[in-house]
């Protein structure tokens, strides 16, 4: 295992910015990546350079719905599935900076085991898991299925036990703010739990609507958290409340020496006939120009979904996340200058969410469509993507990504296995392995002409089981330890932009 999740050779990395793409020898450290290969041998190499850096980790791993859709193995049996994803969260959190959040999004047909066996890991902790409305109740995908599939879910860890859901901040607006109270005569003195108050009967105040504006008030029924949770709310419960029976309905009270609104005081009134909850009225808050809100479990990305299909400039046909909820995330769980990163990165959606709201980006992706789906909207992006988030966040172009491969070795065999369509192709890898002596060490080839005949008899599926299970793990990629040996045929450029990434960390 050590040998497998060792340091590899990083090769063919190119630099692509506006004015075009060209290799490169050296990695600064500071710049976005892109990294063909496993996404868990990448992993393993990757906390040599990022270790404790990574603000914020988004992935979108195969849902395991026995639909293999996404061109990669979505058909797992639960136990194969949970491992595979374990494995790859225990590298991944290596690479979390202290505050640092990882959200996979996930659907019913293995979240919840997820989130269970998550829970077990240690070295991260449960924040949130957030429900996400992906398409309307009403849009139907297929009529075949047994009810419609309309919710998807977040699930949200921190590397610290401690951490808080970030608030949604907003600015403070006037927008509520619509009503003046206006009095007549002086009041009547009275004490209320030690505070002089001025009372005021039905007929010696009225409450007028206004348009709104920063003077003016803005009216709370108290009730709920706000009897408990709130000054206004419990000076109320503690001292007009238990008296209210003894004034009539509508009976307003102006007690001093509360609120932050600059008035110096906060106005009460007792319930109107038949209702039970009293009333207070406020002014815009003196010591913030911001209102800080907690965040809902649940939310509606119905209509970013639908525009789906025209962002990136790239077709990539149901697996396609949307821009416009990689921004919700980033933005909740990063600051501008800060890391992400995707390893199931897919069609791009995080990188370019990522470039576009200025946060650096690492994402990681094994399949060939990198080079004509991926590369090509992340050179989009380069170059002025307009879909998207773009027009949101003034983006118009500019930045850089480096792109670089896993140097292969067996790596090549393994996708031969894969895309083999009948038995010859098969043997024909067996006779790869045997001539290069990749065999796991501990298989001898004379068992396998032994055990031919009964190799054949296999149906093709157990056929690739066998022949990927001969394959000798370890020398899928070649190993930054052995930049050095001829055997592999590592070349000065790959050395050299290896030797500055890894440097004396390798």
């Amino acid at each position: 295992v050590n040998k497998l999740l060792s340091p590899k050779v990083l090769a063919n990395a190119v630099r692509y910015q506006a004015q075009g793409d060209a290799p490169i020898s050296t990695f600064n450290g500071d710049e976005n990546l892109l990294i063909k290969g496993n996404n868990l041998i990448a992993l393993s190499g990757l906390k040599l350079r990022f270790g404790g850096q990574i603000k914020l980790i988004y992935i979108d791993p195969p849902y395991n719905t026995g639909d293999d859709s996404f061109s990669y193995n979505d058909r797992f049996s639960r136990s194969t599935w949970l491992t595979f994803m374990k494995n790859r969260i225990d590298e991944a959190k290596k690479l979390l900076a202290k505050d640092g959040v990882i959200a996979i999004q996930i659907s019913f047909h293995e979240g919840a085991y997820l989130q269970v066996m998550l829970d077990s890991l240690e070295g991260i902790h449960h924040v949130l898991s957030m429900h996400v409305l992906v398409r309307h109740p009403d849009r139907t995908l297929t009529s075949d299925k047994k009810f419609n599939d309309v919710m998807e879910m977040v699930l949200i860890y921190s590397r610290n036990p401690d951490f808080k859901m970030p608030k949604r901040v907003t600015d403070k607006t006037s927008d509520d703010y619509i009503y003046e109270i206006r009095t007549t005569g002086d009041g009547e003195e009275q004490n209320l739990g030690g505070t002089n108050v001025l009372v005021y009967r039905p007929g010696e105040w009225e409450m007028v609507k206004v348009a709104p504006n920063a003077k003016a008030l803005k009216s709370h029924s108290i009730r709920g958290s706000l009897r408990e949770k709130n000054s206004s709310g419990r000076f109320y419960v503690a001292n007009i409340e238990p008296v209210a029976k003894t004034y009539e309905p509508l009976t307003l009270f102006k007690v001093p020496g509360i609120g932050d609104d600059g008035l110096g005081f906060r106005w009460f009134h007792t319930p109107k006939e038949g209702n039970k909850n009293g009333t207070y009225f406020q002014g815009m808050p003196q010591s913030s120009k911001t209102t800080e809100k907690p965040y809902a479990n649940f939310q509606d990305f119905v209509q970013i979904y639908n525009r789906v299909n025209s962002e990136g400039g790239v077709e990539f046909r149901n697996g396609k996340k949307p821009e416009g909820l990689l921004e919700f995330l980033i933005d909740i769980f990063t600051a501008p200058g800060e890391r992400v990163l995707d390893y199931h990165f897919g069609s791009g959606t995080t990188g370019a969410v990522a470039h576009k709201m200025n946060r650096k980006w690492i994402g990681i992706e094994q399949l060939d469509y990198i080079e004509s789906t991926t590369i090509e909207r992340l050179k989009n992006v380069i170059g002025g993507d307009s879909t998207g988030i773009s027009s949101k966040c003034g983006w118009t172009g500019g930045g850089s990504f480096i792109y670089c491969e896993l140097a292969e070795h067996n790596e090549s065999l393994v996708s031969d296995v894969l895309e083999a369509s009948e038995s010859e192709q098969l043997l024909a890898v067996v006779g790869k392995l045997v001539q290069r002596g990749e065999l796991r060490p501990e298989v001898l080839s004379d068992s396998l002409v032994k055990h031919r005949d009964e190799f054949l008899s296999l149906d093709l599926d157990d056929q690739k089981r066998v022949v990927g299970e001969l394959i000798n793990k370890n020398r899928l990629y070649v190993a930054y330890a052995d930049r050095e040996d001829e055997t592999y045929g590592v070349s000065k450029h790959d050395k050299a932009f290896s030797e500055s990434f890894y440097g004396e960390r390798g």
